[in-house]
């Protein structure tokens, strides 16, 4: 599944913890025992210039959070016009840590109303397990792997 995620430019790896996906992506983290580049919050004025990056990733990132409309809000700011946003969220797992919400298709679509956006569904299946990098094992995954375009200002 990594061969989807295409990297443009300048990119950003929110909620990172310990992964490094491409050799000059910047890592964003709120943990300082992941040791990012930057240690911030998303849902929160994060101290990055706007539109400073080219491919935002948030990978099992949003369920966590507490604020996600905050934390999209951030990175539409943070994100280039016609940049690359890509998000994966679950919907059928079990619990993982500090969890707040499940995503349907039609809330991703409300929360990326600024983007234009790709959502796949993903059933069960190794391949998601592969996607998140944690287990070759079958496990009870469902959720969504979203590819977001932000809208330049003359998109409807």
């Amino acid at each position: 599944m990594k061969k989807h995620l295409i990297f443009e430019g300048k990119v950003l790896d929110i909620g990172c913890g310990w992964r490094k996906y491409g050799k000059n992506a910047v890592r964003l983290d709120v943990s300082p025992q992941c040791h990012p580049d930057i240690l911030a919050d998303i849902q929160g004025p994060t101290g990055l210039r706007e539109a400073s990056f080219d491919t935002i990733l948030a990978l099992d990132v949003l369920e966590h959070l507490r604020y996600p409309r905050r934390a999209v809000e951030e990175i539409s700011r943070i994100l280039k016009p016609g940049g690359l946003l890509y998000i994966t969220v679950p919907f059928c797992f079990p619990r993982h840590g500090t969890e707040y919400y499940r995503f349907s298709d039609l809330a991703l679509e409300d929360l990326l109303s600024d983007f234009g956006t790709e959502i796949i569904p993903v059933k069960k299946s190794k391949v998601w397990n592969l996607l998140w990098n944690y287990y070759p094992q079958d496990t009870i995954v469902e959720g969504y792997f979203v590819k977001a375009r932000k809208k330049t200002r003359q998109e409807p």
